[in-house]
């Protein structure tokens, strides 16, 4: 490099940009040394972003280290005779103002500037990052040579558009199985993070595909338009672990749906929305159990389980494309869901006559079959009326 902070008194540039301020603890710092160094201030208003932030950079060094630390710095470099006896702070007013490109102020207050991090700076918009020890993380990723620190750096220069200062501690804290561009450019705050750990945990608990391979692989499968949403909604639909389950090995003719793709097979059977109710399931909140009759003429049935504390409930039964089931059909589940502890709703000690007339005057009509009260009546031919309870008798 030239001569350091040779003269350029009488040759300075006019502004040529619109005065940006900034505030902050770089606003305080910038002022402290404006008194020393008349001018800074409102020439750093005007000057450009990487330039901005170059300035920023030695700022957070000049707090973290103290102003003496800094101008021995710049007092080892070979300086101009008109800066060698100037005080602490006017020296280093002078350098931020006289040192125009900034890698020129960065080489001349860390000794080194490692590839990338201009880049980087130039990135981060006209204002000062909030935590001024996240500059220090930032020139530390870019002069690591730790490969965790190398694919860090690495991220951050493949994200699109205009970084902000949380994504620099973001990929500190982040799993590194979660280090993907598509994925850091939508997190702005550390407790995204958080919970994002929180959800992986229970994706790998719940999903036997959740190898470091197969996130990987999804993570590469994200759109520009999805985010951590859309990720932990995509693995929801692969879950094949059940978070809880129903023991119905007694009973060969009430099939568990025990995973995604179990749901799926049975909405395209049944014509329903059981897919809208996979977030369901893969929380625990649901449970949802197939009645296969032996015979293979008659209908299948899908039941509802609801979770409580000790177990299970029977919340709805539903035939194909929603329909009501027919009462005795619905009756003979009923009796073997129960057999497996599923619990049944029920009402006050009367007959269904009495129910189904005080229910339909109180305005309270599904009150007689709560758990079977669909959109319409299962069609069944007269003839099979009696046959599902013959064929299970049998």
């Amino acid at each position: 490099m030239e001569l350091l902070l040779a003269s350029t008194i009488g040759n300075d540039r006019k502004p040529s940009r619109t005065p940006t301020p900034f505030s902050g603890w770089a606003l305080e710092l910038a002022v402290s040394l404006d008194l020393e160094s008349p001018g800074l201030l409102a020439a750093s208003f005007c000057f450009g972003r990487r330039r901005r932030q170059a300035m920023f950079l030695v700022l957070a060094n000049v707090r973290e280290h103290g102003i003496e630390e800094i101008a021995c710095r710049l007092r080892q470099r070979e300086l101009a005779p008109e800066f060698r006896d100037l005080k602490d702070a006017a020296l280093l007013g002078r350098a931020v103002v006289h040192l125009r490109r900034p890698r020129d102020l960065v080489l001349a207050v860390l000794g080194a500037l490692p590839e990338g991090l201009l880049g980087a700076l130039g990135r981060l918009g006209p204002d000062p990052l909030d935590q001024p020890d996240l500059y220090r993380e930032l020139h530390r990723l870019f002069a690591s040579a730790a490969p965790a620190d190398r694919r860090r750096a690495k991220i951050l220069g493949q994200i699109e558009g205009r970084l902000v200062g949380a994504q620099i501690e973001i990929l500190k804290i982040l799993d590194p199985v979660l280090m993907h561009p598509a994925l850091v450019s939508k997190i702005h705050d550390v407790e995204q993070v958080t919970d994002l750990h929180y959800a992986l945990a229970y994706i790998r608990t719940y999903c036997s595909g959740a190898t470091e391979a197969g996130i990987r692989a999804s993570l590469r499968l994200l759109r520009p338009e999805d985010s951590r949403v859309d990720l932990v909604r995509a693995w929801s639909k692969r879950f094949d672990r059940l978070p809880n389950d129903l023991d119905t090995s007694s009973d060969p003719t009430l099939v568990v749906l025990a995973s995604a793709a179990a749901m799926n097979d049975a909405g395209g059977r049944y014509r329903n929305c059981i897919l809208s109710r996979i977030s369901d399931v893969f929380l625990g909140t649901h449970l949802f159990i197939e009645y296969q009759p032996i015979g293979r003429s008659e209908p299948g049935v899908i039941a509802e389980l609801r979770r409580i504390e000790r177990g299970f409930f029977l919340e709805g039964l539903y035939g194909v494309g929603n329909t009501r089931v027919r009462a005795d059909r619905a009756n003979l589940i009923r009796r073997k869901l129960a057999a497996c502890g599923v619990a049944l709703l029920d009402h006050a000690p009367a007959s269904p006559k009495m129910m189904h007339a005080v229910a339909g005057m109180l305005g309270a009509w599904p009150m007689g079959v709560p758990d079977n009260a669909c959109w319409g009546e299962e069609a069944i031919d007269a003839e099979d009326e009696h046959q599902p309870v013959l064929n299970e008798a049998a």
